[in-house]
């Protein structure tokens, strides 16, 4: 898990915040295909949601676009741009492994504190890195990703990963060099194989030269090229969630689908149909057992006589016993497995014994 330094955040959160300008994104969108079908996007820095708009516009086919805001305002904006849009650290929410077709990454830079001990690669502690790393996986494989930051993140270690997850690997300038920012394309490809070993060579030895400064990236094209060609995603369903929903975000869910309560009939009264017959004699150890097994000997039970009130929970458990006996091959030690039903229940009864917790086993 990686965190935002509290002055990175800061800054993330409110002077931080510079959306990629509209020339870069049509220089990206210039070098996608979209052929007609299902297609996935996803913007884990959204912001407004700008970026992922222009580029479905741009492309002229109905791209499904999923966004990961922090921002509240800014969330609130992106939802009236994007599909579906979740106010939330992008650490804290789970997106299904290869469910994208298409990533577009913008991520805020600076520094990361880790919970992670021992020694961390130069260069591999930085936040635009450890939002690479969240992220990738959420491709499918073969998926497109556009990764715009500055050249100096280009550290070693990290095009070395860069290098390792993608293929077709080109880098071309943004339009704006106000952050000194590169544009990476990759398709997401296993490339750690020998038979790729040249190619992922020389997509690191490219991207090193162009975090060193040594080797300038050219500007994004001005006309068509459609280099990458979006994959497509099955329509089937997917995971898209915060995993720690917050009061708010759990009353606008219960507010929506009013919960379950309109389910409670259905889920909760079907026992008050049913009126469970008495058995025929008294019940043996075994039948005791399914009962309880069965979950028909829970809730508020009353004695024959009245005088005494439980609230019981049954159940029933597996336990090994071991019996030993000696015979002409010599000592033998057998398990046994037994079912035991055990009740407890809590002694409702008005007195000194209200609340005490009775055992039956």
């Amino acid at each position: 898990m990686a965190m935002m330094h509290p002055r990175v955040a800061h800054n993330y959160l409110k002077d931080g915040y510079y959306p990629t300008d509209d020339k870069t994104l049509e220089g990206i969108s210039h070098l996608l295909f979209v052929p007609p079908g299902h297609y996935r996007a996803i913007d884990p820095c959204c912001g407004e949601g700008h970026a992922l708009r222009f580029l479905r516009d741009k492309c002229q086919q109905p791209i499904h676009c999923y966004g990961v805001e922090l921002d509240k305002d800014r969330a609130i904006t992106a939802q009236t741009q994007l599909d579906n849009v979740l106010n939330v650290n992008t650490f804290d929410c789970i997106v299904s492994s290869n469910s994208m077709s298409f990533l577009f990454l913008n991520p805020p830079y600076g520094d990361v504190v880790t919970d992670h001990l021992g020694k961390v690669e130069k260069g591999m502690n930085r936040l635009e890195v450890q939002f690479t790393r969240r992220c990738l996986g959420m491709l499918k494989r073969e998926g497109v990703m556009a990764l715009v930051i500055p050249f100096t993140s280009l550290q070693p270690a990290f095009c070395q990963y860069l290098a390792r997850s993608l293929g077709d690997i080109t880098v071309y300038a943004a339009a704006t060099d106000r952050f000194k920012q590169v544009v990476i394309m990759g398709v997401r490809r296993d490339m750690s194989g020998e038979h790729h070993r040249l190619e992922r060579e020389r997509h690191q030895r490219l991207l090193v030269t162009i975090g060193r400064g040594e080797n300038i990236a050219p500007p994004l094209p001005e006309q068509p090229m459609t280099s990458y060609r979006l994959p497509v995603i099955p329509n089937t369903p997917f995971r898209f969630e915060v995993i720690q929903p917050d009061k708010v975000l759990l009353n606008q869910v219960f507010t929506a689908h009013q919960g379950l309560w309109h389910r409670f009939d259905s889920l909760f009264m079907q026992a008050s149909h049913y009126t469970m017959p008495r058995p025929l004699r008294k019940l043996s150890p075994w039948h005791l057992s399914l009962a309880l097994a069965a979950g028909q000997i829970s809730g508020h039970v009353v004695s024959n006589d009245g005088q005494r009130q439980l609230l019981v929970k049954d159940g029933t458990k597996k336990v090994q016993r071991m019996t030993t006996s000696v015979d002409e091959s010599g000592l033998t030690t057998t398990k046994i497995d037994q079912f035991v039903p055990t009740i407890r229940a809590i002694d409702i009864t008005p007195g000194d014994n209200f609340g005490n917790i009775v055992v039956i086993q």
